[in-house]
């Protein structure tokens, strides 16, 4: 098995719905149930992918790539199995021959919030438990130890070792959204965490390793002098607050106008969001078949191991860089810039 980074930053709002609710907000995004984070389930991650590859793929003699299978004594033939289209990748569900995909993914977890701020426009939130999730996922680098076992990923070591800020309390260095000592979040006044009798700085290199994950994207710079880290507890009431809360009114379609009693509020990750998933890769888990498919002249034989599988998903990303996820792509929800980093996750 071979692992990757996915990130996705939102450039626009995003609504990967939970149903309906009986609270306030009518259609809720989809959250961890112990700490009120928002994520993107897997099964919306793999979905999207899966559908930027072609439904068919032909030779250069115009044949469907197939494989055979022989079940009680019948012949099926299935499209899409073979090691260049998508069904390797990410699985068959046919009756006859139904198999898993060479990648698996998980949810997709906020690293970055985005916050107002009385000073400097807004703030990029996290705290300690995001970051050390993401440390164990090798965000920040793959735990590296000297001969006597000490570690020498010092980075990963300041996370580790992060002590949580007060809930009254923010670790930030930048004078960009400074008040006299204290940062405004919202309606929230936090003073600067101090250590030792001293302003109590972020770790060192974490706002750059932030910075040059979304590569393509001119905003994720500005995220080095807007990196504030808020308690667990404050960063939890942050992100179940403070998404965008759009108002719908339903449309008859009998009458083309609103219907009575059809207003309803629909919850949103805002923009700027910066989420990662995990992405794993298997040597293909197709069961033994007859592949049919040729390979066009002057193209090399497909493989199907994980290097392969991840390959092939990259060159996807690289190309489109821009995907869709969640409702109402309609209407401009769901945009968000994805890159791929390859990584080695900590012990």
């Amino acid at each position: 098995m071979q692992t990757n980074l996915l990130y996705l930053f939102t450039r626009t709002p995003l609504h990967v719905g939970a149903g309906s609710s009986v609270g306030a907000i009518d259609q809720p995004i989809q959250r961890e149930r112990h700490t009120g984070f928002p994520i993107i389930p897997a099964s919306s991650l793999k979905g999207s992918f899966a559908d930027q590859w072609p439904v068919t793929l032909r030779n250069d003699k115009g044949e469907l790539a197939r494989i055979t299978s022989k079940k009680a004594g019948e012949k099926h033939v299935i499209d899409q199995v073979d090691p260049s289209n998508s069904a390797w990748l990410f699985g068959s569900d046919d009756p006859h021959v139904s198999f898993a995909g060479s990648l698996l993914f998980s949810e997709a977890r906020v690293l970055a919030f985005p916050i107002r701020s009385a000073k400097g426009s807004f703030a990029w939130i996290t705290c300690p438990l995001m970051l050390q999730r993401a440390a164990r996922d090798g965000v920040f680098g793959a735990s590296t130890k000297d001969a006597k076992g000490k570690e020498t990923n010092t980075l990963l070591t300041a996370i580790t070792d992060l002590d949580e800020p007060a809930d009254d309390e923010a670790i930030y260095t930048s004078d960009r959204l400074d008040l006299s000592g204290k940062v405004v979040l919202e309606e929230y006044c936090f003073k600067q965490a101090r250590l030792n009798d001293q302003p109590q700085a972020l770790p060192a290199g974490i706002a750059d390793v932030l910075a040059d994950i979304i590569t393509d994207d001119l905003w994720r710079t500005s995220i080095i002098d807007r990196l504030v880290i808020l308690s667990n507890g404050m960063m939890s009431h942050f992100v179940t607050t403070a998404c965008e809360i759009a108002q719908h009114v339903r449309i008859s379609d009998e009458t083309g106008t609103a219907e009575e009693g059809g207003l309803f509020n629909q919850e949103n990750v805002p923009s700027e969001t910066l989420f990662y998933a995990v992405l794993n890769a298997t040597h293909s888990r197709v069961p033994d078949g007859n592949f049919k498919y040729k390979p066009a002249k002057g193209e090399q034989p497909a493989t199907n191991d994980a290097a392969a599988a991840l390959g092939k998903f990259q060159a996807k990303v690289d190309a489109l860089h821009v995907f869709q996820f969640g409702g109402d792509a309609s209407t401009g929800l769901g945009f968000c810039t994805v890159e791929m980093q390859a990584t080695t996750p900590a012990q």
